[in-house]
């Protein structure tokens, strides 16, 4: 669409007279956009397909940075080893092992906490016989037993049972009588 615009000016009075203030008028018609959806959500797609492959060469990248340094550790380890510095050798690991201790522990302490909570949900007798289980064994143990015990159906209201009905029915309001009528009837035919 093309712009158009048009100004209407009020015709300028005589000097010496006095005419009331009269603003300019102005209308525009703005341009609408002049690419069809069709390209905007192609360039869209286009941007997304770039997010992709960026995010895709980053990963790659990084997994490759990983391996090099891996490969550089191990390559300066050899390089050690060949020449006799054992000790040095042993130092770099000594420190590496430092740090994952921590770590370590912390599984060790959280797999027992783990161990510890699946096992008090067994019986006396079974966690003697089960205790030794490995957690991945012992996990799947407490899954199946606690699957084969069907769970009752508890009535919202634990003072009333589900299916029990009060004895006088007649003082019950219109809409419950209709709701237990089933059971009052089968409670007189007993």
């Amino acid at each position: 669409m093309s712009e158009e615009a048009t100004t209407m000016e009020a015709p300028q009075p005589a000097e010496g007279t006095r005419s009331p203030v009269e603003p300019k008028v102005s209308t525009e018609v703005t341009p609408t956009s002049q690419e069809p959806a069709e390209e905007q959500g192609s360039e869209v797609n286009q941007l997304i397909a770039d997010a992709k492959k960026y995010r895709s060469r980053a990963q790659k990248s990084e997994t490759e940075l990983a391996t090099l340094q891996k490969q550089i550790a191990s390559d300066r380890e050899k390089q050690l080893e060949e020449q006799q510095q054992w000790q040095t050798l042993a130092e770099e690991r000594a420190a590496r092992l430092a740090e994952l201790e921590p770590i370590v522990e912390q599984a060790k302490n959280d797999e027992a906490q783990l161990r510890e909570q699946i096992l008090s949900e067994f019986s006396e007798e079974d966690r003697d016989t089960f205790g030794d289980l490995p957690l991945p064994k012992l996990r799947a143990l407490r899954n199946k037993l606690n699957t084969n015990n069907p769970r009752l159906a508890v009535a919202n209201n634990p003072a009333v049972a589900a299916n029990e009905v009060p004895q006088d029915w007649t003082n019950m309001s219109r809409n419950d009588r209709a709701k237990n009528w089933d059971k009052i009837v089968s409670r007189y035919r007993k």
